[in-house]
């Protein structure tokens, strides 16, 4: 508690929306952002294996967090700068989210200075963002953070073992311990989580057989590419947002939002990214 007071000492108004913004580096709402930039666009076959190893450290994260249920800094004393995260502090899931996310991208980018230099400061800045917020304790960023590499590296390494270009039956094997899992694990993290993998995984089975989109095209394609996903991912987590309302508060509810967030993202926006373009960048609407 004394390390955070000593922390929020330095808070001012400004100092306050900078952390407030770094600490979404930690964020889900980041994760998408990175995972389907990365999925659409770049390296198709990796962003599944980030992705899957994410959601899995989300997963344990969730599991540990229903088992721990400690308080957070700002529920004893501390200030709560800009925001009151609800769940237990231990582990952070801001700083294992970070360090899973940065920790796979050094792995698979370090040659790239620019990514390993960002995904250090990521990693560093995201787990002080949330003791500066008063969300979590020292050893819980630190714990989190240790977690998150370990995990990612982990899942990551685990998905790229034996027969080549089988990542997506070996993110399948696990489906069935998540559905148990949730039975005896009421969390929202861990439903969410739950949601968005099996979404992924599906949708990455059907289109590595079905559809097989070559993510490389211009540049101008590539960001109607990103705008297109995006804006429908969004349209179908929050429009079905207030119709699972009306039957009920319930995490099953978020389950089911993030499965077909994640069943669009893998597949059916691919599907219509084939449908619209030709390769090379031609887009079918293009006199040839």
């Amino acid at each position: 508690m004394e390390i955070i007071k000593a922390i929020q000492q330095l808070s001012n108004p400004v100092l306050d929306w900078i952390m407030r913004i770094i600490t979404e580096g930690g964020d889900i709402y980041f994760f998408i952002l990175i995972g389907a930039f990365l999925y659409w666009i770049v390296d198709k076959k990796f962003a599944f294996k980030l992705m899957v190893s994410y959601i899995l450290s989300a997963m344990i994260n969730g599991v540990i967090k229903h088992f721990t249920n400690k308080l957070r800094p700002y529920q004893e004393g501390a200030e709560a700068i800009l925001q009151e995260t609800t769940g237990s502090s231990m582990p952070s899931g801001h700083a294992q989210a970070s360090g899973a996310l940065s920790s796979m991208l050094i792995y698979q980018y370090y040659e790239i200075k620019w990514v390993k230099y960002v995904a250090i400061a990521l990693m560093i800045l995201v787990p002080f963002s949330r003791l500066y917020l008063g969300q979590h304790y020292l050893e819980d960023v630190l714990v989190g953070s240790l977690l998150g590499i370990v995990l990612g590296l982990f899942f990551l390494w685990l998905l790229g073992l034996g027969k080549e270009n089988t990542e997506d039956l070996k993110a399948m094997v696990v489906i069935p311990l998540f559905i148990v899992a949730l039975f005896f694990v009421y969390n929202e993290q861990f439903y969410i989580a739950a949601g968005g993998y099996i979404g992924l995984v599906l949708g990455y089975f059907l289109e590595k057989r079905y559809v097989k989109y070559e993510v490389k095209e211009i540049w101008w394609v590539q960001l109607l590419k990103f705008l297109i996903g995006i804006i429908g991912a969004l349209l179908i987590k929050e429009g079905t947002k207030p119709l699972f309302a009306l039957m009920g508060d319930h995490y099953i509810f978020d389950l089911i939002r993030y499965f077909l967030v994640a069943l669009w993202a893998s597949v059916g926006v691919m599907y219509i990214f084939k449908v619209l373009f030709k390769p090379n960048g031609q887009s079918k609407f293009v006199k040839q």
